[in-house]
């Protein structure tokens, strides 16, 4: 069975149920099952939203929750004023850069890259917040980059271009430069994080009413960084993969080393120290913070769960309407890309990338440690890539909807890798929606968890990654719901005998479970649903936020 998709690939929706959720039309949508029957698990959710077992509350994902529509900001500046030529050949890059800080610096607002190819020889800087390069349209207006992070920028030293970085990059300016001081290694995400309060009484998984010793350090509104230790018994680390029999068994101290420098003076440690979320402040009581969704994790006191101040980042920045190519190179072997690398979101908040194709990259849209990241009506094609989305190093509440992977124009180098949509390292509440690709569901270890993708159509080749001390490949309730796979093949799509409290419900086109080797022994308590029907809701994400708002 296959479902009904469109002329781009992406499923057909029609009709709709009791509820008024969106179900699949066309042949596709007949099945031996009653609507009731295929709507099981969804009925299941909507009794416990916040607390299923095995299907997360993806509905806070994207930009500002999902709640508002991505903004229009009016044009500030034109490129061309600044000096920039579109005309193939001219070096644009120090113009665009000029009027991308004018306008950051006035306050925000549009700078327009207006129809022509602009040459770029470095990396497009967007340190501020509030600031949108747009183009005339992707058909249009087109960045192509000349030269790579490691010939444009500074010469990669262990291979960091291969997952980080991007030749349009969304850092703070104070985050970019300690890390050159650094020489890019340890913490890569948010800093200056003061303390602000602990919490005073744990809760469990779902909650939004947080007890606080300092009610006084809040102020509505704000965004603050939850942060939680994991201890010398690494409960934690078990609590991300649902705590199931196994994880009293796992070699949780070969995982620990990057959490705890002590143990491993490894680059990575820093990064994977706390368990660390932005979240909103909704209201402040007199012994508690409100937040405006509810925690993923439990906060137990043996964790030592506290808030602090976010310190830097970009906010409310955003690209869109235009094209983006590289200079085509054959693609080198694993962990030696140059840094052909797509728009980067790094200590961003509430961004996006909206109606932008790539060609050509070493690696395609970024994200890292980054939060209520937008990234819609994109495209990933031309040669072989290592990665076409990342998403690493605590990155949480991400929606990539309505996007395409398309099959690449070159063979995968010998040597070299490809993976297609990646998750790791601790990263939550991302949703992949609405695609059409080629690639595999990658995950680089380090327990992600919460993480869904549903209504997508998949060519599934390429392989999963990650360093092998780095923890289980995956974490607690990941959840593939009408997926498509064309090719048969199961690899890390099929999940329920390898991640932990997960639910893999209406993959069509599979035989079995991947071929991975397991992480965890014993039970795992995760559920499969109509392997080879499609079920209602057909896009889980669209259907929980649907639900949501109207609720609020």
């Amino acid at each position: 069975m296959t479902r009904d998709v469109d002329r781009r690939g992406f499923l057909r929706v029609a009709g709709g149920t009791a509820a008024g959720l969106a179900v699949v039309g066309g042949s596709g949508s007949v099945a031996a099952a009653s609507d009731r029957e295929r709507a099981r698990l969804w009925r299941e959710w909507l009794a416990a939203p916040d607390t299923h077992p095995q299907i997360p509350n993806v509905s806070y994902a994207g930009y500002h929750r999902g709640e508002d529509r991505l903004p229009r900001p009016p044009v500030r500046a034109n490129v061309t004023r600044f000096g920039a030529v579109g005309d193939g050949t001219t070096d644009s890059t120090a113009a665009l850069n000029a009027a991308i800080d004018a306008v950051g610096r006035s306050g925000g607002g549009t700078v327009l890259v207006p129809a022509g190819r602009y040459r770029l020889t470095g990396v497009v800087w967007m340190h501020h917040s509030n600031v949108v390069l747009r183009g005339d349209g992707r058909e249009h207006t087109v960045l192509f980059f000349d030269e790579s992070l490691d010939s444009a920028y500074r010469p990669q030293t262990r291979g960091e271009w291969a997952w980080s970085g991007g030749m349009v990059w969304f850092i703070p300016r104070e985050l970019r430069a300690e890390l050159e001081q650094r020489g890019f290694t340890g913490n890569e995400g948010w800093m200056d994080n003061r303390e602000l309060s602990a919490v005073s009484a744990g809760v469990p998984r779902g909650t939004r009413r947080i007890p606080v010793a300092d009610p006084s350090a809040f102020t509505a509104g704000e965004h603050v960084l939850l942060m939680v230790d994991n201890p010398t018994d690494n409960t934690l680390l078990a609590h991300l993969a649902g705590d199931v029999p196994g994880t009293r068994t796992y070699p949780w101290e070969t995982a620990a080393r990057r959490l705890r420098p002590e143990l491993s003076t490894w680059v990575l440690a820093e990064n994977f120290r706390h368990y660390r979320t932005p979240v909103q402040v909704e209201r402040v009581e007199p012994d508690a913070v409100v937040l405006a969704q509810p925690v993923r994790i439990d906060l137990r006191l043996g964790w030592r769960p506290r808030f602090a101040t976010l310190g830097p980042r970009v906010e409310e920045s955003g690209i869109e309407d235009l094209a983006i190519e590289m200079r085509q190179i054959t693609q080198r072997p694993h962990h030696q890309d140059p840094g052909f690398n797509g728009p980067n979101f790094q200590a961003a908040l509430n961004c996006w990338a909206r109606r932008v194709d790539l060609w050509h990259s070493d690696n395609g849209f970024g994200l890292t440690t980054a939060k209520g990241i937008t990234i819609t009506e994109v495209r990933v094609g031309g040669r072989a890539r290592h990665h076409s989305f990342i998403c690493r190093v605590q990155s949480h509440d991400m929606l990539v909807d309505r996007f395409e992977i398309l099959p690449a124009t070159t063979p995968v180098s010998a040597g070299a890798a490809y993976h297609g949509i990646n998750t790791e390292g601790f990263t939550s509440g991302n949703v992949w929606s609405n695609g059409v690709m080629q690639g595999t569901f990658d995950s680089h270890k380090a327990l992600p968890f919460d993480s869904v993708r549903t209504a997508i159509r998949v060519d599934n080749t390429g392989g999963t990654g990650g360093a092998g001390d780095a923890g289980p490949r995956w974490g607690a309730r990941f959840c593939h719901w009408n997926i498509d796979v064309t090719n048969g093949r199961s690899h890390a799509i099929r999940l329920e005998e390898h991640a932990p409290m997960s639910a893999m419900v209406g993959v069509l086109g599979t035989t079995g479970p991947t071929d991975h080797a397991r992480d965890l022994s014993g039970p795992l308590g995760s559920v499969v649903e109509s392997p080879e029907e499609d079920v209602l809701p057909t896009n889980l994400y669209e259907s929980q936020l649907r639900v949501r708002l109207r609720g609020m």
